[in-house]
């Protein structure tokens, strides 16, 4: 019972600390942490992605078919972090209040191991709105700033 208050503090303390970044605030952050080419895939990839998974928002929670989905590229806890979800795997080693802090460095690493593994075509969202579509287009206008 202490775990899952400790959770709840922990997520309601993130969401407080949160919001919504810029676009070109996560172009500049992810090239900062290595996303730019990650795979085969260039920076757009990712943001637009990270667009329609969560409109930019670090804080970012929502009940998905199992566990729930965290964090500005909806990471979800039953395969990838921990909140207590029966049966989790936890596949990132990282707790999922990790996915909504807005350093986003463990949301980028998690996504790092998941496109390693499975590929973007993990999310839906990537698949059905960026893939095959031009990405340049999410980095327009960030290089000035």
């Amino acid at each position: 019972m202490r775990l899952v208050f400790a959770l709840l503090f922990l997520t309601v303390l993130s969401i407080s600390e949160s919001r919504r970044l810029g676009r070109c605030d996560l172009v500049r952050t992810f090239k900062r942490q290595g996303l730019d080419g990650f795979e085969g895939f260039s920076v757009g990839n990712y943001v637009c992605m990270a667009y329609w998974e969560s409109k930019y928002k670090t804080h970012k929670v929502r009940s998905a078919d199992v566990g729930k989905d965290y964090g500005i590229f909806q990471i979800n806890s039953y395969k990838w972090c921990d909140d207590g979800t029966r049966g989790g795997k936890n596949l990132c080693r990282v707790p999922c209040a990790d996915l909504l802090k807005d350093d986003m460095i463990a949301s980028i690493d998690c996504a790092k191991l998941i496109v390693k593994t499975e590929g973007l075509k993990s999310w839906d969202t990537w698949d059905k709105y960026c893939n095959g579509r031009k990405m340049s287009r999410w980095e327009r206008g960030c290089e000035k700033r």
